[in-house]
């Protein structure tokens, strides 16, 4: 049911206009006859979930994101997945950085536009209200992605002109607050689901764990809590391990428990193919049609999964594997692995795939509350969401009386084995600190000659350098 996203194509050309202004964070544009209609609404939230499919967000770099870490490796230099996993080539005039920042502005921008115009069209109340909670919903998405790459970062609330843009670095701290207020608003007048062409909006359930993600990022413990048990109060719940990989697949999605957000994508309808499509078929290396894999799973990541883990075939293919009727040689993969989330067993698909990408689903937050547990109260609390995640994956119970350190360490590769290639174990390193990012570029030794090297400025990414030269009053992260 991905109907909503049918109208995107057509609304696109509302901001084509103003997509380079919406690049640099920090412009505004006259739409005179525009922001009339209920219709008009809608078509502008839209094209601000629109923003969602770019391939530098989870249209690609959230999948390939894996390849920073010890999880995947990634020859591909163009958008410096291989220099920023390396530790060498990177600096503030890379694409990739640029590319993040401006992505993210833009759709910030866009959700600004519709929460500042919304309010004064003439339409019903609970419609306006929902689409602005979608609006802050989607923005504090953007923000949360800025924050965690950059740290601090302006703070955009408003339209502005170019001279009015030309503002400071808010404190990450500030940037938290408005993006843990903008996601209560959301949760308070989000639906808990919806029907029809609707399915796929932010929800109610969606606000509360993004409210969940944040808080843990963060280090807001009791917080974490709350949310993460708001979410389980509205019914979400692990699928079944039998239904595991076919939530990553057109087979479930937007019809199962356990996902609560969800990037559309269209992908082929009939026998058209539309250009909302994804590529995750076309980078992976699955099947002889798709061509070399740019990206693919290391061997170290393989080596973590024990015997009977059923996350393993759903994570990974390995060469005798049987897929979409070929028998994978791993010829097409540099580490003789293919990642298998999100890629469909169709030779005729590459660069038009419908699988939606899920951003947000309740393993994460069950290993949020886990992990807010045993950081506020110690590892008692944090067993009974470690035993849902082990037992659908097929393992028995952790060991009791575990120390807080090895809860700690036990957490942290229960997320790495049961969120690989959702786009979080990259960002999960980030948080963690130097140390943990520093032993999992030394842990990659499974590719010859490839060897990383980490440097403690690593932690954040460098503000773009266009972004710098737009604007003067923009700082630079420490060591870049």
């Amino acid at each position: 049911m991905k109907k909503i996203f049918l109208s995107i194509a057509m609304v696109a050309s509302l901001f084509s206009c103003s997509d380079q202004l919406d690049l640099v964070p920090l412009s505004t544009v006259t739409e005179p006859t525009f922001w009339k209609t209920p219709d008009d609404a809608l078509s502008a939230i839209n094209g601000t979930y629109r923003v969602l499919q770019n391939s530098n967000l989870y249209g690609g770099f959230f999948m390939h994101s894996d390849a920073l870490t010890d999880n995947a490796y990634s020859h591909y230099t163009f958008y410096n997945y291989l220099e920023i996993s390396t530790g060498s080539g990177f600096d503030s005039n890379s694409p990739l950085p640029s590319n993040l920042w401006n992505i993210n502005y833009q759709g910030i921008v866009r959700a600004n536009r519709v929460i500042k115009e919304v309010p004064n069209i003439t339409m019903d109340e609970t419609l306006k209200n929902r689409i602005i909670a979608e609006s802050r919903f989607l923005r504090a998405l953007f923000y949360f992605n800025l924050t965690t790459l950059y740290g601090d970062v302006p703070l955009i609330l408003n339209i502005q002109t170019i001279s009015e843009s030309l503002v400071p670095r808010n404190t990450k701290s500030e940037v938290v607050a408005q993006i843990l207020d903008d996601l209560t608003f959301a949760s308070n007048n989000l639906p808990t689901s919806y029907s029809g062409a609707n399915i796929g909006r932010a929800t109610k359930g969606a606000a509360l764990a993004l409210k969940c993600r944040v808080h843990l990022f963060n280090k807001q413990y009791p917080e974490t809590i709350a949310a993460a048990n708001a979410v389980s109060a509205l019914g979400y719940d692990l699928v079944s391990a039998a239904d595991f990989p076919r939530i990553f697949s057109p087979a479930l999605e937007n019809n199962n428990k356990e996902s609560i957000f969800e990037v559309q994508f269209l992908g082929k309808t009939g026998a058209t193919p539309v250009v909302l499509g994804s590529n995750f078929n076309s980078t992976s290396g699955a099947m002889t049609q798709f061509g070399p894999a740019p990206y693919a799973p290391l061997k170290e990541l393989f080596d973590i999964y024990t015997t009977g883990d059923i996350r393993l075939g759903a994570t990974i293919i390995k060469p005798t594997d049987v897929f979409g009727g070929q028998t994978y040689t791993g010829n097409l993969s540099q580490t003789k692995y293919s990642y298998k989330k999100y890629v469909i067993p169709d030779a005729t698909i590459t660069t038009d795939g419908d699988a939606n990408y899920i951003v947000l689903r309740y393993a994460e937050v069950l290993l949020s509350l886990a992990e807010a547990e045993n950081e506020l109260n110690g590892p008692t609390g944090a067993y009974a969401p470690m035993k849902k995640i082990r037992n659908r994956a097929g393992l028995t119970d952790l060991t009791a009386g575990l120390t807080k350190d090895n809860m700690r360490a036990a957490i942290k590769l229960e997320r790495r084995k049961e969120l690989a290639f959702e786009g979080l174990h990259y960002f999960d390193l980030l948080r963690y600190g130097a140390t943990d990012l520093k032993e999992a570029m030394d842990n990659v030794t499974s590719i010859s000659g490839h060897t990383r090297v980490f440097q403690s400025r690593f932690i954040l990414w460098p503000i773009p350098q266009s972004q710098r030269t737009i604007n003067p009053n923009l700082t630079q992260n420490t060591g870049w």
